[in-house]
């Protein structure tokens, strides 16, 4: 039976039969009717992962209509504190190079 990954979104299909190569180069799972379970099993996983992002948009747009004022509010706060911590890593890599330039300058005079 075939599984759905969605983290992958590759679908997992375990042989029962021996693994042949098709003239296409592509595996083939069957005998003599060329990767008819296969096809059929890959469909089934491509319909898994078509209900699962059909699924996900409805909830973004739900989640986005009772929650998106305070997700606003959430975001910007974040933004607001990236701002600061990038802006304090920046005074903190200046404050790092002034004293890298003046402990070269005493040591310079030495």
């Amino acid at each position: 039976m075939s599984t759905c990954e969605s983290k992958a979104g590759s679908c997992e299909v375990t042989p029962n039969k021996a693994v042949a190569e098709t003239p296409g180069g592509e595996k083939c799972m069957c005998e003599k009717e060329c990767c008819i379970d296969q096809q059929m099993k890959m469909m089934m996983c491509a319909a898994c992962e078509a209900k699962r992002q059909v699924m996900v948009d409805i909830l973004k747009s739900k989640m986005q209509k009772a929650w998106g004022k305070k997700m606003e509010q959430t975001a910007d706060a974040v933004m607001e504190a990236l701002e600061a911590k990038k802006e304090a890593m920046v005074l903190g890599m200046k404050a790092k190079e002034g004293l890298k330039t003046a402990l070269q300058g005493i040591f310079k005079d030495k």
